[in-house]
C-alpha cells in the first residue's frame, strides 16, 4: 500500500510531465514584467520554506509551496524580454521553472557584475536559458561563493544564474590500458558550457577540455539497431541514429517518486549494479555453447557428417550410431563449460548480495540494500574499510575538510592511498549536508576504461555547473582507508564502471603447437579426400567391368558414374575417424589436468603471502615450455618494493645507515619497515650548538633536511579507531555518557550526523608510556525504534582500525603493550565494514574478504596505541586541544606512528626522519603538525600548496608557512637529474659551489651501489613574488589550450634558484633467488630483457646483483639525444659486432674470443628508435641480438608494450612478459604468455595475466620443469593421436581392395564407433598429463634441457610425416597377417574384422608403451582399462545384442575368437611385427645417438649406481651391516 507521501510525489511528477509537454511558447508567453518582479523580489524565507526533496520549488498566489521535480529532457523556454527565443532542442538536465503557468526567466541581456551569496536548502530558482536550450552563463566579473548541494536560490533583478570562475581539472595519471601503436585521434571538442559561445554575455564559466583520444575498449553503439529492437524501442527517431551521447545526465533518484517505472524514470537507461561474468544462463546455455562449439571446424565436419548419413542412399551406418561421437565430444566439452561457468556464477553471486547503505527518499533514511538493487543516481553511505559498490561522486565525508582516502591496489596496482575530495562547494556543508536537500544533476563522461580519465559537470537547479573530476570520484573495488564514512551518488554502476570495464576475464590465446597441429589437420582432410576419391574412381571402374553380366550382390541396374558419386560421400563418413575429433577433446582435458598441477604445486606456493601459482588462460600450458625471450619489469619483479633508508649526505659528509640484524626481523614479505638505527655521527652533528645556545649552520641544516623528508610528501598518520555512528542497516546509534547505544528515530526527516565518540576509549597510564585501547566491556542491549517498522538487526556500529592491507608481521610481544582486542564482522554485515557484533567482547579483527574474493591481510601483531596529546604552542596560534579527548595515533608493534604512503620511498624518509626524533604527528589538508628534534618542540606548518609528483618533472614540491611567522618555503625533492640543474647559480670554487661537488661525487657513488637517489632542496619565497605567481598559476588552472604544459612550466618557475640540502640513498632489495632465477634462465637460452623507468646507474647496478649481466661481459651504451646519433651508434656497434663474429669463425687469430655483450638503452633513445619512420627497429634487434642481455632505463610503459610487439613479430621468437603494476598491464597482454607478480603492487597485472606468481623465482619452475613437461607431454600426445587413428583408416581402406570398394566394412559399426572415444581414450590422457621424460631435479640442475621445447625439437613439421609413415608400414602388417592366416578358410566377416580390430588396438597399446618415459601405476592403469573395456563391451555386445540400432548381428562372434587360436596367433604376430622396427629404432637411437635428456639420465642412474656402490664397499670394508640402503 503506497503511502500518502507517495502519491503526493506521483501526483506533482505527473504535473511536470504536463508541463514538459506544453507547447514551447506558452511558458514564455504567459510571463508579466510584474511577476518577474514578484519573483525575484520574493523573501528568501518564504522560498526556503518548501525546501524539500525536489528540483525546485515555486510559491503559488497562496503562498503554499510545492515540489516538482526535474528530469532530463530536450525543452523549448520563451524567453520574458524578447518573446520567443529561436531554440532547438534543449540538453538534457536543465531546470524549467514553472508553477500554475508561471515561468521566472531572467533575460540574458540584464545580467550586471555583482555578488551572488550561497543561500540554504531551498528557495525559487531563476534559470537562464539560451538559444540551444543551455543555461546562459553569468556575464559577472565579480566573485561569487560556492552553491552547495544544489540549493535552490532566488536571483536579485537583472542577474543571471551565478557561474563564477572555475577550475578546469583533468586526469593527472598516464592511463596504460591502451594497447601499443594506438593513435589518437583528434575529436570535436565540448565545452560544458553554454551552447551559445556568440552570446553578448559571455563570461568566464566553467568548462573542460574534451579528452583527445577515446579507449578502443570504450563501449559505444553508433549502428542502427536490428528492426526487432526498433520496434520495442519508443522513443526511436532516424534522426538519432542511436548514437550512444558522449555524456550522461544523473538525476538523484529520491526526487523520482516512488514506483516510476523504468521507461519514464530519467535514470532508467542507465545499466544496473548487477554483474555477470558468467557467458550463459538456464535458457541460452544450450543454443550458446552449441554455437560456441560450432566455430570449431572440425566439429562442423562431424555435424556435416551426421546430417549426411540420414541420407538413405548414402548412409553407410546406422542413423544412431553415427550420432555418438559428436554427442559426446559437444556432450563433454559443455559439461566442461558448465562447471567452469557455474564458478563463475558462484562468484557473482557472493558479490551482487554483498550489502551496502542507500538513501531511501520515500522514508528519508539510509536503510541496506544489496550491491545488485544499487542503481545509478543513488546516494550511498559507505563506512572505513568499506569497499565501494559503484563508481560515486564524492559529496560528503567525515573530514571537516570534505577529504577522504581510498586504497586502489585492486584496480591500478598501487597500494598507496589516494586522496578525494568532495565537489567543490560541498567543502563547507559538511557538517549541515542532508541527502534529502541534494537535488543536483550530475553530467559526466560515457562509460570508458580510463581509470583516471573522468570530466563533467554538477548542474545545480540555478543552473551554475561545478567542474567535477577524477579527483571527486570513488571507482568499484577500492576501499575506503582512513576516514569514517562519506557519502555519494552513483554515476556509473554494474559493468558501465571502470573496473568491470577493466577486467576481461581469461583471455583466449592459440599456442604455436596447436597452431602446428591445426595444419597437420588440414592435411589429414587432404589425404582423406585422397582416399575417398581413389575410392570413388575404383567403385567406378570395378562397376564398369561387368558389362556384359550383372554386377554380383546387385539384383538391379546401376549406373557406375553416379554410384562412385554416391560412394565418395560413404567413404566420407566410414573413414571419419582421419580426422581427430576427439583430439580436441583429449587436449582440453590434458590442459586443464595440467592446469590443475601447476595450481596445485606445493613447490609453486608461497608460505610467507599465502598465494599459489594460478593460471588464467587455460589453453597456452604448452606455450610455457617454447619461451625464447623474457621481458621483465625491474621495480616489484626483481626487487622487493621494500624500500630501506640506507645513506643521506647533508653538508658533503656523507652518512651511512648499514643492514642491521632487526632487518632480519622484518624480512618477511608483507612486514612493515624496519626501524631505522641512527647514525651517532649525525647525532652529534645535528645537535652542535654555537655559543652555548643557538644550533649552527650544519646542524640547523640537518634538521631542515629532516624536516623535508618528514612533510614534502603526501604519508597520512593513521588515526584510528575510525567509527561511524550508522550501522550496517542504516539506523544511528549514539552512545548517550557510557549508556547503551541509542538507535535515534528518522521521522523528523532528516538525519543528525553526530560524531560523539563517547566513551568507546578509555585511557590507561602505564609507567612507560599511555595507552589507549577498546574497550572490551560488554555493551548493554540498545533501545528499541520506536514508530519504525524497521526490524532491528544484528549489526552495530562500525569501529574499524583501518590498518594498512599489508600489516602482516607478528612482533614479539612488548611489556607494557595491551593487544587490541579484535572484533569479528556480523555475517549480515556488509563483508567489507569490519563492523563489531554486539556485545563488543573480545573477538579478532579481522579484514573479511572483499567482494571482488581477494583475501586481504589479517591483523595478528600487538599493536600498541598511544594517546597523545597535542598541546603545542606557536607565536601567532596557540593550538587548543580538549584535555578531555584523547587523539589515538595507531603505532606499530615499536612504537611508531603507523604511516600509510602513497609510496614506499615516501614511507622510508618519513620513518628514516622520524628515528632522529623529527616525527610527523599529524596532516590535514591545510596543515602538518611536525616535532622537532631540538627539545621536543612542535612546530605546525601551514600548507599554502602542493605541487605534485609527475613523470615530467620527477620532482614534488610543498609551499608551507610556519605558523607564527610570514617567511613561505618551497621545499622540494625529486630526482637527482630534476634538482640539481635548477639550483641557485654559484661560483664553482665557492662553499657552496663546492658543497654541490661533494654531494654529486656522493650521488654517483649511491647510484653504483644500485641506490635511489632522491635531492631535497629548499627556496625561499617573497610574499609578494608568491602572491602573483599564485595569481598567474589560478589563471593556468582555468585556461583550456595547452593546459597541461602551461602548469607545468608555472610549476618550473617556483621550482627554480633553489638551495641545496642534502640526498638520499634507498635500497631496494632484490627478491630471494632473483639472481639464480636469471642465471638458470639465461642457461636455458632464453633471452632476458629488463625493462625500467630507474636511471641507467641504479638499472645497471641492479642488473650486475640480479645477475642479467657478469663482469666478463662487455656493456654497450645507447644514450643517443636525436635519430641521427641513435642510427651512427647503431651502426657502429653492429660493424662491431660483425668484425668480431668474423674474426673468430676464421680461426687464425690468436686473439681470445670477444667477450659476451651486453646492451644498455635509455627511454630517449627508444623513443627514437621505436618511431617507424626512423627505420632504425631492425638494426637495433640485429644488435640486440647479438647481446648477451638487455637493459631498458627510463622506459615508458607503452614503449615496454611496443618492444615485445616488435620482438615477437619482426623476430618471430615467443616471448613472455613478467610484471606486478598497472604500468605493465600493456606489455603483458601484448607478450605471448603473460605472467603478473601478485606482490606489493596490486593486482592490476595480475587480472591482466595469464599465469600469476607470488615471487619471480618461480618462474624458473614454471618454465624449466613444467613448461618442459607440458610441451613435451603434449607434443608427443598429438603425434600419438594422428597415429592410431591413421593406422585404424589404412586398416578400413585395405579392405575396400576385396569388397569391390563397395564402402563395406569388415568390422562392427560400434567398434568403428568407439575405437576413439572409448577404447583408446586413457593411454593418450596418460601420456599428456604423467609422463614424465625428465625429473624435475634434472631439469632444474641442467636448464639447456629446455631448448628441447625452445627450439621445438619434439614437434616438427616432418615428424607428422614419420608418424603417417609408421601407421602406414603398421596398418599393412596387421592387414595382410590377418588375411594371410585366414585365407582358404570359412571364417566370417565379423571374425576377421573382429581379429583386425583387436590386433590393431594391441599394436596401438603397445606402441604407446614404447612412448612412455616413466612409468606409474597410472600408466598401467590407462593400458589395462584400454584392453579392458574393449573385451568387456565385445562381450556384453556379443551376448545381449541379437539386432540392435538397425545394424547387422554380430551375436556370439567374439566367443568364437575366443576359441579360435589363431585369433590369438594374429594378433600376437602382427603385433610385434607391427612395432618391431618403431622399437629397434628407438633403441639404437638410444644407444648411439642419444638426445640431451637421454645423455643427462643415463649420466644420473650412473652416479646413482656408482654412490649405491661405494656405499656397499664400504660397508663390506667396515663390517657396518646395519646401514641402511
Amino acid at each position: 500500500m503506497p503511502s500518502a507521501n507517495s502519491e503526493d510525489l506521483r501526483r506533482k511528477f505527473l504535473v511536470v510531465q504536463q508541463q514538459r509537454s506544453a507547447p514551447p511558447n506558452l511558458a514564455g508567453d504567459s510571463l508579466a514584467p510584474t511577476q518577474l518582479q514578484h519573483h525575484s523580489t520574493m523573501p528568501a524565507s518564504a522560498a526556503a520554506g518548501g525546501a524539500s526533496a525536489s528540483a525546485s520549488a515555486t510559491t503559488t498566489v497562496s503562498g503554499e509551496p510545492e515540489r516538482t521535480y526535474v528530469f532530463p529532457g530536450n525543452h523549448q523556454v520563451g524567453s520574458a524580454a524578447t518573446g520567443s527565443l529561436p531554440g532547438g532542442p534543449g540538453i538534457p538536465g536543465v531546470a524549467i521553472i514553472t508553477g500554475h503557468g508561471n515561468s521566472t526567466l531572467n533575460p540574458a541581456g540584464q545580467s550586471r557584475g555583482g555578488h551572488a551569496r550561497s543561500v540554504s536548502h531551498g528557495g525559487g530558482a531563476i534559470v537562464a536559458v539560451g538559444a540551444g536550450g543551455r543555461p546562459i552563463k553569468s556575464a559577472m566579473k565579480g566573485h561569487q561563493r560556492a552553491f552547495s548541494q544544489g540549493q535552490i536560490t532566488d536571483s536579485p533583478p537583472g542577474s543571471a544564474a551565478p557561474a563564477g570562475r572555475g577550475h578546469s581539472r583533468v586526469g593527472s595519471k598516464t592511463d596504460f590500458i591502451l594497447p601499443p601503436g594506438h593513435k589518437d585521434e583528434p575529436v570535436r571538442e565540448r565545452e560544458f558550457g553554454p551552447s551559445a559561445p556568440s552570446s553578448a554575455t559571455g563570461g568566464r564559466g566553467h568548462s573542460r577540455q574534451a579528452s583527445r583520444s577515446e579507449s578502443i575498449y570504450t563501449l559505444r553503439r553508433t549502428e542502427v539497431p536490428p528492426w526487432w529492437k526498433r520496434f520495442t524501442l519508443c522513443n526511436y527517431s532516424k534522426n538519432d541514429k542511436f548514437e550512444e551521447r558522449s555524456y550522461r545526465m544523473v538525476v538523484p533518484n529520491h526526487t523520482v517518486p516512488p514506483k516510476t517505472p523504468k521507461r519514464e524514470h530519467p535514470n532508467g537507461q542507465f545499466v544496473g549494479n548487477k554483474i555477470r561474468t558468467t557467458k550463459y544462463t538456464l535458457l541460452s546455455f544450450i543454443p550458446k555453447n552449441l554455437l560456441e562449439q560450432f566455430h570449431r571446424v572440425a566439429n562442423l565436419y562431424f555435424i556435416f557428417i551426421v546430417l549426411l548419413n540420414w541420407v538413405p542412399a548414402i548412409n553407410a551406418f546406422g542413423k544412431e550410431v553415427a550420432m555418438i561421437p559428436v554427442l559426446f565430444v559437444l556432450g563433454v566439452t559443455a559439461v566442461k563449460d558448465l562447471f567452469e561457468d557455474r564458478r563463475r556464477r558462484a562468484s557473482d553471486k557472493r558479490i551482487n548480495n554483498t550489502t551496502c547503505r542507500v538513501y531511501d527518499g520515500e522514508t528519508e533514511r539510509y536503510k541496506r540494500v544489496k550491491w545488485q538493487d544499487l542503481r545509478v543516481g543513488d546516494i550511498v553511505h559507505l563506512s572505513n574499510n568499506e569497499t565501494v559498490p559503484a563508481d560515486i561522486l564524492l559529496l560528503r565525508t567525515s573530514d571537516p575538510h570534505g577529504v577522504c582516502y581510498i586504497d586502489t591496489c585492486d584496480l591500478d596496482g598501487e597500494t598507496n592511498l589516494k586522496r578525494r575530495e568532495v565537489v567543490r562547494g560541498f567543502t563547507e556543508m559538511q557538517n549541515i549536508f542532508v541527502p534529502s536537500k541534494f537535488v543536483s544533476c550530475v553530467e559526466a563522461d560515457a562509460p570508458t576504461t580510463k581509470l583516471y580519465r573522468f570530466h563533467g559537470a554538477l548542474i545545480h537547479p540555478t543552473g551554475e555547473r561545478v567542474p567535477i573530476s577524477t579527483e571527486c570520484l570513488l571507482l568499484r573495488e577500492s576501499r575506503l582507508k582512513n576516514t569514517d564514512y562519506i557519502e555519494g551518488i552513483v554515476v556509473y554502476a554494474g559493468h558501465e564502471t571502470k573496473s568491470m570495464l577493466n577486467n576481461s576475464g581469461p583471455r583466449y590465446k592459440r599456442s604455436q603447437v596447436e597452431q602446428q597441429m591445426n595444419i597437420d589437420v588440414i592435411w589429414c582432410v587432404i589425404i582423406l579426400l585422397i582416399l575417398c576419391v581413389v575410392g570413388a574412381i575404383g567403385c567406378t571402374m570395378w562397376l564398369r567391368s561387368f558389362v556384359n553380366f550383372p554386377v554380383p550382390y546387385l539384383p538391379f541396374a546401376v549406373d557406375p558414374a553416379y554410384e562412385g558419386m554416391l560412394t565418395f560421400w560413404t567413404y566420407i563418413i566410414i573413414l571419419q575417424v582421419m580426422i581427430p575429433l576427439s583430439l580436441y577433446v583429449t587436449i582440453e582435458l590434458c590442459k586443464i589436468l595440467q592446469v590443475y598441477h601447476i595450481h596445485n604445486n606445493i613447490d609453486l606456493y608461497d608460505a610467507d603471502t599465502n598465494k599459489q601459482t594460478e593460471c588464467r588462460a587455460m589453453n597456452i600450458t604448452e606455450e610455457l615450455g617454447q619461451i625464447q625471450h623474457i621481458f621483465s619489469d625491474k621495480t616489484g619483479t626483481l626487487t622487493e618494493n621494500k624500500m630501506i633508508f640506507r645513506r643521506c649526505v647533508v653538508n658533503g659528509a656523507d652518512y651511512n645507515h648499514p643492514p642491521s640484524e632487526l632487518e632480519k626481523l622484518y624480512a618477511k614479505p608483507g612486514a612493515p619497515a624496519p626501524p631505522l638505527i641512527p647514525n651517532e655521527t649525525l647525532v652529534d652533528d645535528m645537535t652542535q650548538v654555537a655559543a652555548g645556545t643557538y644550533l649552527t649552520a650544519n646542524a640547523q641544516r640537518i634538521q631542515e633536511f629532516l624536516v623535508v623528508m618528514a612533510i614534502c610528501n603526501t604519508v597520512i598518520v593513521g588515526a584510528a579507531p575510525h567509527r561511524d555512528l550508522m550501522n550496517a542497516s542504516g539506523i544511528i546509534e549514539l552512545n548517550q555518557s557510557g549508556s547503551a547505544p541509542a538507535a535515534v528515530n528518522a521521522s523528523t526527516g532528516q538525519l543528525k550526523h553526530v560524531r560523539s565518540r563517547g566513551k568507546l576509549l578509555t585511557t590507561t597510564t602505564t609507567t612507560t608510556t599511555t595507552t589507549t585501547i577498546l574497550n572490551g566491556g560488554p555493551q548493554p542491549a540498545a533501545m528499541v525504534l520506536p514508530a519504525d517498522r524497521y526490524t532491528r538487526l544484528a549489526e552495530s556500529r562500525s569501529v574499524t582500525p583501518s590498518p594498512p592491507p599489508n600489516l602482516l608481521f607478528a612482533m614479539p610481544a612488548q611489556s607494557h603493550q595491551p593487544t587490541l582486542s579484535p572484533i569479528s564482522s556480523s555475517p549480515e554485515s556488509t563483508p567489507n565494514s569490519e563492523s563489531p557484533s554486539p556485545p563488543m567482547k573480545n573477538k579478532a579483527i579481522s579484514n573479511s574478504i572483499s567482494p571482488t574474493g581477494r583475501a586481504k591481510a589479517v591483523i595478528n601483531s600487538k599493536i600498541t596505541s598511544i594517546a597523545t596529546f597535542l598541546n603545542a604552542k606557536t607565536q601567532g596560534k596557540r593550538l587548543k586541544i580538549n584535555q578531555t579527548k584523547t587523539q589515538t595515533i595507531y603505532r606499530t608493534a615499536d612504537g611508531r606512528p603507523l604511516y600509510e604512503a602513497e609510496s614506499p620511498d615516501e614511507l622510508a624518509l618519513v620513518n628514516a626522519a622520524y628515528s632522529y626524533d623529527c616525527c610527523l604527528l599529524n596532516r590535514s589538508p591545510n596543515h602538518i603538525l611536525v616535532s622537532m628534534p631540538t627539545a621536543g618542540a612542535t612546530v605546525e606548518y601551514e600548507i599554502l600548496k602542493i605541487l605534485p609528483f609527475d613523470s615530467s618533472r620527477k620532482c614534488m614540491s610543498i609551499v608551507v608557512r610556519q605558523t607564527g611567522t610570514q617567511e613561505i618555503v618551497l621545499y622540494t625533492k625529486g630526482a637527482d637529474s630534476s634538482i640539481m640543474p635548477v639550483l641557485a647559480p654559484c661560483a664553482h670554487n665557492s662553499p657552496e659551489g663546492m658543497l654541490r661537488e661533494q654531494t654529486q661525487q656522493q650521488l654517483d657513488r649511491y647510484a653504483r651501489e644500485g641506490l635511489r637517489i632522491l635531492v631535497m632542496a629548499k627556496r625561499s619565497l617573497n610574499a609578494a613574488d608568491y602572491t602573483d605567481w599564485w595569481a598567474r598559476h589560478q589563471e593556468i588552472e582555468m585556461s583550456l589550450e595547452n593546459r597541461e604544459r602551461r602548469l607545468r612550466d608555472s610549476f618550473a618557475k617556483l621550482e627554480s634558484n633553489l638551495t641545496l640540502l642534502g640526498a638520499t640513498g634507498i635500497e631496494d632489495r632484490l627478491q630471494d633467488g632473483v639472481p639464480e632465477t636469471i642465471a638458470s634462465l639465461l642457461s636455458a637460452g632464453i633471452s632476458v630483457w629488463v625493462l625500467t623507468g630507474d636511471k641507467p646507474e641504479t638499472a645497471i647496478n641492479i642488473a650486475y646483483s640480479a645477475k642479467l649481466f657478469t663482469q666478463q661481459m662487455e656493456l654497450i651504451k645507447l644514450t643517443a639525444r636525436s635519430r641521427d646519433a641513435a642510427e651512427t651508434a647503431i651502426n657502429f656497434y653492429l660493424t662491431d659486432l660483425r668484425n668480431a663474429k668474423a674474426t673468430n669463425s676464421s680461426g687464425y687469430s690468436l686473439a681470445p674470443r670477444s667477450k659476451p655483450r651486453a646492451l644498455v638503452v635509455d627511454g630517449k633513445t627508444l623513443t627514437f628508435i621505436l618511431d617507424p619512420k626512423s627505420k632504425l627497429i631492425l638494426p637495433f634487434l640485429k644488435l640486440a641480438k647479438g647481446c648477451a642481455s638487455v637493459l631498458c632505463c627510463r622506459s615508458t610503459p607503452l614503449q615496454k608494450a611496443y618492444l615485445v610487439k616488435v620482438v615477437k613479430e619482426e623476430l618471430n621468437l615467443r616471448t613472455l612478459a613478467i610484471g606486478d603494476g598497472a604500468n605493465d598491464v600493456s606489455m603483458i597482454q601484448m607478450a605471448d604468455v603473460g605472467v603478473g607478480i601478485s606482490g606489493q603492487e596490486g593486482m592490476q597485472a595480475v587480472m591482466a595475466a595469464d599465469f600469476t606468481l607470488s615471487r619471480f623465482r618461480y618462474l624458473e619452475r614454471l618454465l624449466l620443469s613444467h613448461g618442459y613437461w607440458c610441451y613435451d607431454r603434449l607434443a608427443r600426445m598429438i603425434l600419438y593421436f594422428f597415429y592410431k587413428n591413421a593406422a585404424f583408416v589404412f586398416l578400413i581402406f585395405w579392405y575396400q581392395l576385396y569388397c569391390g570398394f563397395s564402402g563395406s566394412v569388415m568390422m562392427d559399426q560400434m567398434y568403428l564407433m568407439l575405437y576413439n572415444l572409448l577404447f583408446t581414450s586413457l593411454p593418450p590422457l596418460a601420456i599428456g598429463v604423467y609422463d614424465n621424460r625428465v625429473p624435475e631435479d634434472l631439469l632444474l640442475k641442467n636448464p639447456y634441457l629446455y631448448k628441447n621445447g625452445r627450439l621445438g625439437h619434439v614437434y616438427r613439421p616432418h615428424d607428422f610425416w614419420l608418424i603417417l609413415l609408421d601407421a602406414l608400414y603398421q596398418s599393412l602388417v596387421i592387414f595382410f597377417v590377418a588375411l594371410c592366416a585366414y585365407a582358404d578358410s570359412d571364417v566370417g566377416i565379423w571374425e576377421f574384422g573382429t581379429t583386425i580390430t583387436a590386433s590393431c588396438l594391441f599394436a596401438n597399446l603397445v606402441h604407446c608403451g614404447i612412448e612412455i618415459r616413466s612409468w606409474t601405476v597410472l600408466h598401467v592403469i590407462s593400458i589395462v582399462l584400454s584392453l579392458g573395456s574393449f573385451y568387456l563391451f565385445s562381450v556384453v555386445y556379443n551376448s545381449m545384442c541379437v539386432n540392435c540400432f538397425g545394424l547387422p548381428s554380430t551375436y556370439w562372434v567374439i566367443f568364437q575368437c575366443f576359441a579360435s587360436a589363431v585369433h590369438w596367433l594374429v594378433i600376437l604376430l602382427s603385433t610385434v611385427v607391427a612395432v618391431l622396427p618403431r622399437l629397434l629404432l628407438t633403441t639404437l637411437r638410444t644407444s648411439f645417438c642419444p638426445d640431451d635428456s637421454t645423455k643427462v639420465i643415463l649420466q644420473s642412474k650412473r652416479e646413482r649406481s656408482r654412490g649405491e656402490g661405494l656405499l656397499v664397499t664400504w660397508s663390506r670394508s667396515t663390517s657396518a651391516s646395519s646401514i641402511y640402503r
